[in-house]
């Protein structure tokens, strides 16, 4: 590629037409003053010389650019991860795939290569060491050394060839890699696409859950090669069989659900355990254990009413009937006066709303028929902050005062509705709730999904955005009737009725019963057991980047304390029960097992607890899946602006290679620098031009 510019504002086109008309009018000027002589030396050292002036002048700078074979070394990245031990169906393993293909292709020499190997990290590797290369690393950090092998070699590196199988223990932003990836990437797949194998992909579990409540695990199992068998899936407690079931493997990844019904307080470990299927070699993850912590609850809830209502009579009486609820009833007696008629004693201050210190006693706040017009924006704040800053759960029932005095900015943030002011108008039925879109996708609510009807609804206004309906009108979907906010701390409920008593009061069991599990799912909706302890608040949460480590592997953990942490303490149990106390530095802490078996990260905080498990096995995660991930090998060449090889067809990437070229660019320009030769050259072809004229008695 040709490119001319001058040192000039002008364009380019414009300076070399100047320089094409000066020379002609030196031409033109010799043509008329030596009419039929001879005077072509004369224009040629004469225009040379303007020639020569001009690029004095505009410095022009010339440039090319052309495609050349590079010279630069590639880089040979081996994958020596434990997933590379796997073998296939001739018994070979994948890492002496590796080996046979860099023996075999003798033409990369040629290229200098630079072997490297990688797993966990990336390290020099020298030619001779590859025939004993061992897969002994405990994970697989493809990304990762890709971008340190380029930054160790700052771009003096033609390509990089990636030989592995391509399972990634870590989360890659391709975007990133994009950005710093300067090299093309030839990543060559080895391992079959689909290896007989069962495997346990994911577990699904409830827990923690509280004291009384069914307990579900659900392992995802995972297969390839044994569609249509059966096979045997068993829960154990303690090496002690809990539940099995056989299942038809009818799809890639198949649910299994066991329930555990009513467990006393306290921390299970089970282990889930799957049949190994005919023919199938890997049996590492047919096996996996988790933790279910089963807590017992004293729920602290203030239930604020306006009136002595048949809606308070009824749930009070449900409320006090649950040992695991710790109430406190208060009733509206004057404006801002309220009087305690039952449930724990306390001392009420003379502002309830104004009091924060009062309302942190409390995980949940129930407000009957109350009219919050004589309450100020600085009490209406401090329920803004009991939801959002203290990780809390406030609901709003149904009646004549509705929502009343609400519409201001403070309560505004948390309701799940826009307020219209008519809330106190009422759709008279009877009228049947549904279960809506929201509790359809919630676990809690997934065996009520109708209730009885109710004489009456609330008129509510437009749901928010980011709000869901729990309940809904089936005759009109536009007037809802239980609606909730989804904040993943506090919550805000909205239940547009003060008919709910008269199911307790019905004639029918099924009534009643419908009764004490709706207000009692509401309770536990309101209350889960992650607001009950705090995570994410009042302790911080647990985030590990995987579930399954090998022995010897760096297991990283990160802490999202809440704005209200300012302390906590944590440490890990090991299998043996010794604990180890985990230091903490930027909410990162890391920890080496040096066993095998499940160990238990707790963090505490403000006497509540958290905990997370990890399971370390011998090969850790890096065969959980065995095979090769072509999709991930294929996305590192394609960003890349490299190429995708199986190792079976690998032969292909010696043309790749063959036509790889490089842009190079030469320039030639006038600088500063270098301007002061042409003054010389100038004045010797104007001499020249004299000298000549004058032998040829010319003027």
């Amino acid at each position: 590629m040709f490119n001319l510019t001058f040192n000039t504002a002008a364009p380019p086109v414009i300076v070399v037409l100047f320089y094409i008309a000066l020379i002609f009018v030196v031409a033109v000027a010799y043509k008329k003053l030596l009419p039929g002589k001879t005077r072509g030396i004369f224009v040629v050292l004469h225009s040379f010389a303007t020639f020569l002036l001009l690029c004095a002048i505009f410095q022009p700078e010339i440039s090319i650019s052309t495609k050349i074979r590079t010279k630069k070394p590639i880089l040979v990245l081996i994958d020596n991860s434990l997933s590379m031990n796997a073998k296939d169906r001739s018994g070979i393993s994948k890492i002496d795939k590796a080996r046979e293909f860099l023996v075999k292709n003798r033409y990369l020499k040629k290229y200098k290569p630079v072997y490297y190997s990688f797993g966990q990290e990336l390290i020099p590797l020298n030619e001779k060491d590859i025939e004993t290369l061992k897969a002994d690393a405990s994970a697989t950090k493809i990304g990762t050394s890709i971008l340190e092998a380029v930054k160790k070699h700052s771009g003096n590196c033609s390509g990089i060839i990636v030989l592995s199988d391509g399972y990634e223990n870590q989360f890659v932003s391709w975007e990133e890699m994009k950005n710093k990836m300067a090299v093309p990437v030839y990543s060559i797949g080895i391992g079959e696409p689909s290896v007989k194998d069962i495997g346990i992909s994911s577990v699904i579990t409830n827990s923690s859950v509280y004291e009384g409540e069914t307990v579900k695990i659900s392992p995802v199992i995972s297969q390839t090669g044994f569609d249509g068998e059966k096979i045997a899936v068993s829960l154990k407690e303690n090496g002690k069989l809990s539940s099995g079931k056989t299942i038809e493997l009818s799809s890639s990844y198949n649910q299994v659900d066991f329930e555990i019904p009513s467990l006393s307080p306290g921390d299970y470990l089970y282990q889930i355990v799957v049949q190994q299927g005919i023919g199938e070699t890997n049996i590492e993850n047919n096996s996996t254990t988790i933790l279910v912590r089963v807590i017992s609850p004293v729920i602290q809830i203030l239930y604020v009413e306006g009136s002595l209502r048949w809606e308070y009579k009824f749930l009070k009486r449900f409320l006090e009937s649950d040992r695991k609820i710790d109430p406190v009833f208060l009733v509206r007696v004057g404006e801002n006066t309220f009087q305690q008629t039952g449930g724990r004693s306390i001392d009420i201050p003379s502002n309830i709303l104004g009091n924060a210190k009062f309302l942190q006693n409390f995980h949940i706040i129930i407000f009957g028929d109350v009219d919050f017009s004589s309450f100020s924006e600085k009490d209406l704040e401090n329920l803004k902050d009991f939801v959002e800053k203290g990780s809390r759960s406030i609901l709003f029932m149904g009646g004549e005062n509705f929502l009343k005095g609400l519409n201001r900015k403070p309560a505004g943030y948390i309701l799940p509705i826009t307020l219209t002011g008519n809330e106190n108008s009422f759709i008279n039925g009877p009228i049947k709730p549904v279960a809506g879109n929201g509790a359809k996708n919630l676990p809690v609510f997934e065996d009520l999904q109708s209730l009885p009807p109710v004489d009456r609804i609330n008129v509510t206004g437009d749901v928010r955005p980011g709000c869901v309906v729990l309940f809904e009108n089936p005759e009109f979907k536009n007037l809802p009737i239980v609606i909730t906010t989804t904040a993943p701390a506090g919550k805000c409920v909205v239940v547009a009725t003060d008919s709910t008593w008269k199911w307790y009061y019905g004639t029918q069991q099924s009534e009643k019963m419908a009764y004490e599990k709706f207000w009692g799912k509401m309770i536990r909706f309101l209350c889960a057991p992650e607001n009950y302890l705090g995570i994410g608040n009042k302790i911080p949460e647990i985030i590990l980047d995987k579930r399954v480590y090998a022995r010897g592997e760096k297991v990283s953990i990160k802490f999202l304390p809440g704005t209200q942490i300012k302390s906590f303490n944590s440490y890990v149990v090991c299998p043996d029960r010794a604990r180890v106390e985990l230091p903490v530095a930027d909410n990162m802490a890391s920890f080496t097992p040096e066993k095998e078996g499940v160990y238990i990260i707790c963090v505490e905080a403000e006497k509540k607890i958290n905990k997370k498990e990890f399971v370390v096995t011998k090969a850790g995660s890096e065969i959980l899946t065995p095979g090769k991930d072509t999709i991930f090998l294929r996305k590192l060449a394609e960003i890349s602006e490299g190429a995708y090889f199986d190792i079976e067809n690998a032969g292909d990437l010696k043309k790749v290679l063959n036509v790889r070229k490089t842009i190079a660019k030469k320039s030639l320009a006038i600088s500063d620098d270098t301007e002061k030769y042409l003054i010389p050259a100038i004045f010797v072809a104007l001499s020249a031009c004299w000298f000549l004229r004058r032998r040829n008695n010319i003027l």
